[in-house]
């Protein structure tokens, strides 16, 4: 048999003959719709094969317009230019977007363009845009309409991105490559059946794992791929069963999986039906797990297996809607607990030998609190919540602590892990590998753990999926970080912290309502810095928010955590008092005026700033009052305060 007719080689195939064009085409509409980045491929005869884009500025405005499509062609030269040279092409087109194209090569062979565009990589200059819509006489609400909704995205980020779809296109191609060979091969063995050394010397050269059995289901070859990807010999696998045992170990898995897949392939031997694939999870000698794609045909009395690693794209996939799940849950307000939660399950359903767990720092950056570690025993996780980080402080602590990976293969003999062995060995822990979690600037938010029940060091899949668990779960804390801060912002003073004007008045709205439903008092306190524009004009505006902001700190420190406090405005602040009659208001006021007048800010020069403040009080009695008139009654005894010398407590008498 000669080698040229077993033999497929890229060349001879068009891009369209390795791929399934529609599917391909529908996950460029996904890649579109999730990204709103426009993309397409043209395969090496110049033919557009896919194209997901919908209306957008280039095609209802830029090339509608002869003189603007001019341009556009210039562009499109420039990275034709570029990609003859083999090399990712992008470029800022004369309209202000970025274009990119970058090849697709199968076995040293162009075979097609991925091109991604048109984006922006910063937020849109809206004035040129404006005279470019001029210049070339858009409709210009229209126009910058539409440049509005094109994508931002970072350059790097992008070119991520495209370097994620053309490996795809081409783990695709290969694939297909690889099943025309796979043809070729069975067709070589129907005419070679008998000439069996020869047909192993071409099997052993094969790029794909291959092996067969005979009708007695005795396995008698395996190529030597097969024992690359596998680990496996000749000599592990006396029979197919044991093949089945190794590779798929848990009974259960191989009972809904495999074991149904068997009994069809059996059917078609005798009836002739196409012979199904099996896509499964495979473990291998040394104990990796692979996602395998499995191929069979009968040759005569022959079984021929060919066996397909696909875990790279399936891990990709996964990830995929794990990301995309993870965002889902963010935007819908889903509880960190539960997002990081989600994201331990993805992680360990990819290594089901592994148990995770996300530690967070908290806001002092001390000390680890527990994130999300549903597999791990609530004992282990109630001693190692509140954890002071630094070095020699397990994985975790150390990780955090330095801002590095920290791999630990065994826990009892490892130097970090002494305090800790005993509650290790406790929960059945050997080995934790331990990813910082960081935020975009680098910001040291938690840790990502890997556990395993026995030493084990990691592969270099185990430090890709811990890299990938410890940026997702960066995103999410990223996330409710920002989502917490904005709330905070929503209803405090930028400056001292406290409620703002319009959070104070809806809760003074709530305790209102609360009193007349109850028949309980209230009471409301306004006060004012005394001579709050000497000490700006004196020491400055700064030293004014200083002043301010102790001002903030003594009334949290002296008021009931019921007690609400606003800044008003200015210098001006108020203070609600739920069930507080009027001398109790009195007081609660001259312990706050009191706590003013004794405290101080310190000035540039270490002399001390003594300030004081003035209080009106006002107790809510009448039935049809409402916030605005006790806020005012309280704003009159605060100027009667005034008018009586500062530094004091007048009581609204009505």
């Amino acid at each position: 048999m000669s080698s040229e007719k077993s033999t497929v080689t890229a060349p001879q195939y068009r891009f369209s003959d390795l791929i399934d064009v529609p599917a391909f085409a529908r996950m460029l509409e996904s890649f579109f719709e999730a990204t709103g980045i426009p993309n397409g491929v043209v395969d090496a005869d110049g033919e557009l094969l896919c194209l997901a884009a919908g209306e957008n500025a280039c095609t209802a405005f830029h090339r509608a317009n002869p003189a603007a499509a001019e341009s556009c062609r210039d562009s499109n030269i420039a990275i034709m230019h570029d990609l003859r040279e083999g090399r990712v092409a992008g470029g800022l087109c004369e309209h202000g977007l970025m274009d990119y194209a970058t090849p697709v090569v199968i076995e040293g062979r162009q075979l097609a363009t991925l091109f991604l565009g048109q984006v922006l990589h910063t937020p849109p200059d809206m004035e040129f845009f404006r005279e470019h819509a001029r210049k070339f006489g858009f409709d210009e609400e229209a126009y910058l309409k539409s440049i509005a909704a094109i994508p931002v995205v970072d350059k790097d980020q992008l070119q991520k991105l495209m370097v994620v779809m053309v490996e795809m296109a081409k783990m695709l191609a290969a694939s297909g490559l690889a099943r025309l060979r796979q043809t070729a091969l069975e067709h070589d063995l129907h005419e070679h059946a008998e000439r069996r050394i020869q047909l192993e010397d071409i099997l052993d050269s094969s790029p794909i794992a291959i092996g067969w059995s005979n009708s007695k289901n005795q396995i008698e070859y395996v190529n030597r791929q097969f024992t690359h990807l596998f680990g496996y010999t000749l000599d592990d696998l006396p029979d197919i069963e044991a093949w089945y045992r190794l590779a798929y170990p848990d009974q259960r898995y191989r009972e809904m999986v495999v074991d149904p897949w068997i009994k069809e392939v059996a059917l078609t031997r005798h009836t002739g039906a196409t012979l199904p694939d099996l896509e499964a999870n495979v473990t291998c000698k040394d104990g990796a797990v692979l996602r395998v794609v499995t191929r069979t045909t009968w040759v005569g009395k022959r079984q021929l297996v060919n066996f397909t690693d696909i875990t790279d794209r399936w891990v990709s996939e996964q990830r995929k809607q794990a990301h995309d799940a993870m965002l889902e849950m963010v935007a819908k307000g889903a509880e960190l607990t539960e997002v990081l939660n989600a994201i331990v399950r993805q992680i360990q359903s990819e290594d089901k030998t592994a148990r995770c767990s996300v530690l967070l720092l908290d806001a002092e950056g001390k000390h680890l609190l527990t994130g999300a570690s549903p597999d791990l025993p609530a004992f282990y996780n109630e001693a190692i919540n509140g954890v002071e980080i630094g070095p020699g402080v397990g994985s975790c602590g150390t990780a955090a602590y330095l801002g590095q990976r920290v791999i630990v293969e065994d826990i009892q003999t490892h130097e970090y892990w002494k305090p800790y062995s005993k509650l290790a060995a406790k929960a059945g822990l050997r080995a934790c590998w331990s990813e910082p979690i960081l935020s975009s600037r680098g910001k040291v938010l938690g840790t990502f753990a890997i556990y395993h029940d026995e030493p084990r060091i990691p592969r270099s899949l185990d430090i890709e999926r811990i890299g990938f668990a410890a940026s997702l779960a960066g995103i999410a804390i990223e996330n409710r970080y920002a989502y917490e801060e904005l709330e905070r912002r929503a209803y405090s003073d930028y400056l001292t912290g406290l409620a703002n004007r319009r959070y104070f008045l809806e809760q003074a709205e709530i305790e209102l309502s609360r009193a007349l439903r109850y028949n309980r008092e209230l009471s409301i306190l306004m006060l004012d810095i005394d001579h709050f524009k000497h000490v700006n004009d004196t020491y400055g505006h700064k030293v004014g928010d200083i002043v301010l902001q102790k001002l903030s700190s003594i009334c949290q420190a002296t008021l009931r955590d019921v007690d609400i406090v606003g800044r008003i405005g200015g210098e001006e602040f108020a203070v609600l008092l739920p069930e507080t009659g009027s001398e109790q208001a009195w007081e609660a006021a001259e312990r706050l005026r009191t706590a003013i007048e004794t405290a101080h800010v310190t000035l540039n020069d270490g002399l001390p700033l003594h300030f004081t403040a003035s209080f009106g009080v006002t107790t809510f009695t009448e039935k049809d009052a409402n916030i605005d008139m006790l806020l005012n009654q309280a704003d009159q005894a605060l100027y009667q305060a005034k008018g009586e010398g500062s530094n004091r407590t007048c009581v609204y008498q009505g």
